[in-house]
């Protein structure tokens, strides 16, 4: 072979391979690319999930809130709804005892005087006496009204217990996530 052919040979060979070095680091460069594509792909990703799950806690802590709220005025009515059953209970209970003693004087002067003409005494005892049944018939109502205000009390103060131990719940979950 001549000198020329030779020259053009090697030089032939030397762009061969620098052409493959070439390709060879290119596909070397290619798989670290996608390497690093699909880790931030993935990264992306993993923000994007936690991001709809504290949307998604957040929303289900505003709701567990305004439950949390409305319980809390559940409750408050129906202990104001009590305090005035309770004192319309009470109120009887001084009515009876400022009748009581009227009616049973009254009872211990007819036992004394048995001329004393009984259909006056029954005109003057009738309307204490009805006055009393009326008391007591309305403490029977008032005390059957009381145990069910107590009962929907307890069961408004056990559903109040549940909603909060949902949102310590979700506070836990939360300050768990904060602290990864």
């Amino acid at each position: 072979m001549n000198s020329t052919a030779r020259r053009t040979f090697v030089l032939a060979g030397v762009f061969a391979v620098a052409f493959v070095a070439v390709l060879m680091a290119q596909n070397a460069a290619a798989p670290s690319q996608r390497t690093q594509m699909d880790e931030l792909l993935a990264e992306v990703r993993a923000i994007r999930a936690d991001l709809d799950r504290a949307a998604a806690a957040s929303t289900r802590g505003q709701l567990l809130g305004m439950r949390l709220q409305l319980q809390e005025q559940r409750i408050t009515s129906l202990s104001r709804q009590l305090s005035e059953v309770q004192d319309r209970l009470r109120g009887n209970a001084q009515t009876r005892a400022a009748i009581g003693p009227f009616i049973k004087m009254m009872m211990e002067q007819s036992d004394k005087d048995p001329a004393a003409n009984k259909s006056d005494e029954a005109k003057r005892f009738n309307p204490f006496r009805g006055q009393m049944e009326a008391l007591e018939k309305n403490d029977v109502d008032l005390r059957a009204e009381e145990a069910n205000l107590l009962n929907q009390l307890q069961s408004e103060q056990s559903r109040w217990l549940g909603f909060n131990a949902q949102i310590e719940e979700l506070e836990r979950a939360l300050l768990d996530k904060r602290g990864r």
